[in-house]
């Protein structure tokens, strides 16, 4: 038995990133960036107004006051769309929002402020200021928010619309992103029933396939293949060949303890896998096992019970998806925990919990009642999982542990 760090260490050293395509950029939503994306363009790519109004040079309002207005003639409009123009030296021009501002004028007066204003009428001839103009008042200045070849987005990043906001801006018609791994899903146990509120004698509801394929649609992994198998050698092979002909990661659940018809191990080896560990030093999910198939496909043996496939995918899985999508590996909130708790020695206890913040803005941890594998009540009452390190002493009311969101917060 290894410790988690160990195996996450071997997950992460199998998990190289798969590939690589080019997608549009209107398409890009949810997809991982495959490389640090650039400015084409500078943004803006010229000073423009920031709001209607009028565009002076600021140095001829300096004595404008109520006590002596400033008269400044009006030499024209200038609207969204026209091209950049220099103005004659003293003139000022009537402009919109988002329209260049002439070269040699460096402030924008808002039409708020300008009485012979009236809107909907005709533009006035001339105009009155009772107080000077600021350099750079209401102007957005030429790559004010992005110069060209400035990084607009890292690669590893989950590509949300803001980004694609940005990259739109700066010139990006099209990104490379990472392939996303194709997954399938192997439920073992002659006892599940897939369906159905009436079963017979000895069935249980399969409550693990319907989380995976929830779970990988919300990680933006959709179209995961489902299969079943029966506790016999026969069907466990057949559906595990058929399941991993299609997939580059295949998640199995139930199979992997000691008992005489935990078959995946040997299955496993049967098809050409070699198994790189098997059981870890974690509560709840120790017989968790991962194996490299033929081909370099990758393999997760949870076990059956609800909550260790939950603290598999979670604490497993899910490092392995976002190393092999080129994406950084989480960092997880350390946080208080309102009430001791007992380490579970040699284990690594992933507790289903609940995380607050208090009137400090210190964030605080309650570890929740009902920790047992096969409990999913309590998992609903949880936001999160605190991390309890492994040790054989009592930690304190007081202590710092870490906590991990249920799910990654930047998951699509």
């Amino acid at each position: 038995m290894i410790s988690y760090q160990e195996a996450l260490g071997i997950i992460l050293a199998e998990s190289a990133v798969r590939g690589r395509r080019s997608v549009p950029l209107h398409a890009a939503a949810g997809h991982i960036s495959a490389e640090a994306l650039h400015a084409r363009l500078d943004v803006p790519a010229f000073a423009n107004a920031a709001m209607d109004g009028y565009a002076v040079a600021a140095a001829d309002t300096a004595k404008a006051s109520e006590q002596q207005p400033l008269i400044l003639p009006v030499a024209g409009s200038v609207a969204a769309g026209l091209a950049p123009f220099r103005a004659t030296a003293g003139s000022t021009w009537e402009i919109m929002t988002g329209a260049p501002v002439p070269a040699g004028l460096d402030a924008v007066v808002p039409v708020e402020r300008i009485a012979e204003h009236v809107p909907g009428g005709p533009a006035p001839t001339t105009i009155r200021l009772l107080q000077p103009a600021q350099p750079g008042q209401n102007v957005r200045q030429m790559s004010e928010d992005f110069r060209r070849g400035d990084l607009v987005v890292k690669a590893g990043t989950r590509l949300a619309p803001h980004h694609l906001m940005g990259l739109a801006a700066c010139g990006l018609d099209e990104v490379s992103v990472c392939e996303t791994p194709r997954v399938a899903i192997l439920t073992t146990g002659s006892e599940l029933a897939s369906s159905g509120s009436t079963l017979r004698h000895g069935q249980i509801r399969d409550a693990n396939g319907p989380y995976l394929h929830a779970l990988l649609a919300h990680l933006g992994i959709a179209g995961g293949t489902h299969g079943t198998a029966a506790d016999t050698v026969t069907a466990l092979r057949d559906e595990l060949a058929q399941l991993a002909d299609g997939c580059e990661l295949l998640l199995t659940t139930g199979g992997v303890s000691a008992g005489r018809l935990d078959l995946v191990p040997d299955v496993v080896r049967a098809l050409g896998g070699e198994i790189l560990f098997h059981k870890v030093a974690i509560r709840p999910g120790k017989p968790i096992l991962y194996a490299r198939l033929p081909g370099g496909k990758h393999l997760f043996g949870l076990p059956g019970n609800p909550l260790a496939v939950a603290v598999g995918m979670r604490f497993f899985v899910m490092p392995a998806l976002r190393a092999l999508q080129g994406m950084a590996q989480e960092v997880f909130t350390p946080a208080i925990c309102d009430e001791a708790v007992r380490s579970r020695g040699k284990l690594r206890f992933f507790a289903k919990a609940h995380r607050t913040v208090d009137p400090e803005a210190r964030s605080r941890v309650q570890i929740l009642p009902g920790q047992e594998s096969f409990r999913i009540g309590s998992l609903l009452k949880a936001n999160c999982w605190a991390v309890i390190p492994e040790g054989n002493e009592l930690l304190p009311a007081g202590s710092t542990v870490l906590t991990a969101p249920l799910y990654p917060d930047d998951a699509p």
